[in-house]
């Protein structure tokens, strides 16, 4: 059971009206959206192929296949920048071509290709006609990689929202004497292997073991994770560390009971707001 009384609340009510009243409604920062510089890097390395490239859309219709044919086999150094034109990460593309009932991979690499394959593989998808359509390659990859990153957001999410505990801890300590925080320490000595988030340390020594985590909705995964934290928590009663779940989201608007019921033996469940505002009842 939460030990509510330690966290500074008068009843277990008191402290489940403050957690979700405090829930955040996302972990979304200004870093979530699009990580420019991933977008940008990716480009880089590519910047003469896509010029080379970039110089079909002066080509007429009538001409663009044997231009496109011309290239290749002159500059075979743009064949791997093709599959990112139609927003694919991968080199080797598979095909199932439905005109002859096979599948097969096209392989996109300049060192080891099929001339034929990669143009009629550009002409079916639309590739070729792109270059007919479009102005500026290079500004069409921009966008294309926007879209792509966004595919890493469900990553970055978890990642944000352990920055900003990361942050807020590091406020909270560093005016301390003896006191520092170790992120994704794996040097606690407990009778599995563990990675924590965070562990803060006094005089060299483990006190407090963090685990974060968001969920915007419900499901299985939560439930889930307090099972495993139950198990953890006992381990950390062990050697001495107080163990603290730093969890947050709307989801938890919907499954808050079930969380109490699964959570018995975690002393301590905190969402965000009420780290920074109980933190000091942690020392």
């Amino acid at each position: 059971m939460v030990n509510f009384s330690k966290l500074g609340y008068n009843s277990m009510d008191d402290y489940s009206r403050d957690f979700l009243d405090k829930l955040l409604i996302s972990n979304h920062t200004y870093e979530f959206y699009v990580d420019w510089d991933k977008v940008f890097n990716n480009l880089k390395d590519s910047i003469v192929e896509i010029n080379i490239l970039n110089s079909l859309n002066k080509i007429s219709k009538n001409n663009l296949e044997s231009k496109f044919r011309e290239i290749i086999s002159k500059y075979p150094e743009v064949i791997p920048l093709l599959p990112s034109i139609l927003a694919i990460r991968f080199k080797d593309v598979p095909l199932l071509d439905m005109a002859d009932k096979t599948s097969k991979l096209i392989e996109f690499k300049s060192e080891n290709y099929d001339l034929d394959d990669i143009v009629e593989f550009s002409i079916n998808t639309g590739l070729l006609n792109l270059f007919n359509n479009i102005d500026d390659l290079y500004s069409y990859l921009v966008g294309t990689e926007v879209g792509l990153d966004t595919n890493a957001r469900k990553n970055r999410s978890g990642h944000v929202f352990e920055d900003v505990v990361g942050f807020s801890l590091n406020e909270k300590i560093k005016n301390l004497d003896n006191y520092y925080l170790v992120k994704e320490d794996s040097n606690i000595a407990i009778n599995r292997k563990k990675r924590f988030d965070y562990v803060i340390y006094k005089k060299d020594i483990p006190i407090l073991a963090f685990e974060c985590n968001f969920y915007n909705s419900t499901g299985s995964k939560p439930i889930e994770v307090a099972h495993a934290y139950s198990e953890l928590q006992k381990d950390l009663d062990d050697v001495g560390i107080t163990f603290i779940w730093v969890t947050d989201g709307q989801g938890w608007k919907k499954m808050f009971n079930t969380l109490m019921d699964v959570s018995d033996n975690i002393e301590f469940i905190v969402n965000y707001e009420m780290l920074n505002e109980k933190f000091d009842n942690f020392l």
